[in-house]
């Protein structure tokens, strides 16, 4: 078999791509390869007019190829068309695992049905649409002519929009929002369909941190910033064995005493590159790479370490804080491990506080979680509701989830002593708490001014640069012996009657 002149091979049905040249036969591609070997693909559709259910890929044509490989030997062929660009599509919709949970497996069945039907009434009948697994599709848009980013934005834009009138236009009870990436060949300098691929989900990484209804057009900035963030993925796993971990603690005031109430233990990882790196640069890639729950039992280790360290470095410490993230308190074990290492240091459960995102008790949290937090406190931790005002926690929720003190959030307390409004609120939130039985901490105070005016208005406690910036376990002591020895006293304003 010799490879046909390209004009009588459209004519008589060939298909020539990088792999080299074959022939479709109904469902069948057969590909010859540059050493005469015949292999047997499957359904590729022809790059031209093709019905709407020819290009439905069924799964008893897919038994030797993934859904992601369907993909990829497309965009292979496409790649062939030297004339236009290539373009790889991925639409996934938004947080399909809470639909799920709030909807049924039946109702998100249905929406992924009807998101493809969107998807594919968007492009031509030409475009190849596969769904890949969950809630994530993947569309090859065939090289038939010039596609800029303008263009495929007002095509992602009609997709973006169909879904929303869904809800409307057919008995689905929900609202559907999707992320969307893509990339188009000419972006890339040496285009293949597996680097089209990653290049897609770049963009659609880019989309998905910008959730609900995001697009994102792959660009050398998404990449740089991709290779950058699997450079802090790859060291992040390194960080625990080389001991770049560390816990930084910043202390708490009773404003009433002036004294220690505390001490809120926050992550820094010793990047031996990057330096000093505060939670928020590196939250995300230890969630993605799956290090959250060894980062949580690695923070309780240390934080009941720097109890046992304070007590016998006689530095009267009542309690601790520990942030825990929604997949740390999503661990069945959880309790378990936190008993055993209580038990393991002989410290008492009541000077271990688990602090709680107000918007971790917004939402609707799991069986697990509810559980977690009922038995913690029932050991005898307390629970802090962590920048409260910001999730829009119930009172319900504060009772259900067994909080014993809202710690009030910074965007609150920055300019209190100046603002009428934010003193309002915050009056509004402490007459709440008191009212509940439940202590507040004001977070973020950072001036004079405002430690005073919460000493007026009867706050319990108070936390920020004020006070102490996060420091090492050893420098604590040593900041303690200054601070409460130096000639300004505590604060002692009168507190108002409750």
């Amino acid at each position: 078999m010799t490879k046909p002149n390209a004009k009588i091979a459209r004519r008589q049905g060939w298909i020539i791509g990088a792999a080299g040249c074959g022939f479709s036969l109904g469902a069948i591609l057969i590909v010859l390869g540059p050493a005469g070997i015949l292999t047997v693909l499957m359904l590729l559709p022809a790059i031209g007019a093709v019905s709407l259910a020819r290009r439905r890929l069924s799964q008893s044509r897919q038994q030797t190829l993934t859904t992601r490989e369907v993909v990829t030997a497309r965009l292979s062929l496409s790649l062939g068309v030297i004339e236009y660009p290539t373009t790889a599509l991925l639409v996934e919709i938004d947080d399909h695992h809470r639909l799920e949970e709030v909807y049924g497996r039946d109702v998100v069945e249905r929406a992924i049905e009807m998101t493809r039907s969107v998807i594919e009434e968007n492009l031509t009948d030409s475009d190849l649409t596969v769904h890949l697994d969950g809630a994530l599709f993947a569309s090859v848009l065939a090289p038939q002519g010039p596609l800029d980013t303008e263009t495929m934005l007002n095509t992602c834009t009609r997709i973006q929009h169909a879904l929303g009138l869904l809800s409307q236009t057919s008995d689905l009870p929900l609202h559907l929002t999707a992320s969307i990436g893509f990339v188009t060949s000419n972006k890339l300098a040496r285009p293949t369909a597996e680097s089209l691929m990653q290049a897609a989900f770049s963009a659609l990484s880019e989309a998905r941190r910008r959730a609900p209804g995001a697009v994102r057009a792959y660009s050398e900035a998404i990449s740089a910033k991709r290779a950058a963030q699997q450079r802090v993925a790859r060291d992040a796993r390194q960080a625990f064995e080389k001991g770049e971990i560390f816990a930084y603690f910043q202390p708490q005031l009773n404003v009433e005493t002036g004294q220690l109430s505390g001490f809120e233990a926050l992550t820094r990882w010793h990047h031996p590159v990057n330096g000093i790196l505060s939670p928020a640069e590196f939250l995300p890639t230890f969630e993605q790479a799956g290090l959250m729950p060894r980062l949580g039992e690695t923070m309780i280790k240390k934080s009941l370490q720097a109890l046992t360290f304070w007590d016998k470095s006689g530095l009267d410490v009542p309690r601790i804080g520990i942030n825990f993230s929604t997949s740390e308190l999503s661990n069945p074990r959880l309790v378990e491990q936190i008993a055993m290492y209580l038990d393991v240091s002989n410290i008492s459960p009541e000077r271990l506080n688990i602090e709680v995102l107000e918007t971790v008790i917004a939402q609707e949290a799991d069986d697990i979680i509810i559980g977690n937090l009922a038995a913690l406190a029932d050991l005898g931790c307390g629970v802090d509701l962590d920048d409260f005002g910001t999730g829009y926690a119930s009172i319900t929720n504060i009772r259900r989830f067994s909080v014993g003190r809202i710690k009030i959030d910074r965007s609150f307390v920055s300019g209190i002593d100046s603002d009428d409004e934010q003193r309002r609120m915050v009056e509004a939130i402490l007459t709440m708490a008191s009212r509940l039985g439940v202590r507040t901490l004001a977070e973020g105070v950072e001036t004079r001014a405002e430690r005073e005016t919460l000493t007026q208005m009867a706050c319990d406690d108070i936390q920020g640069f004020q006070i102490a910036r996060p420091m090492p376990v050893e420098e604590t002591v040593e900041w303690a012996n200054a601070y409460f020895t130096r000639t300004l006293e505590p604060i002692t304003i009168s507190r108002r009657a409750s």
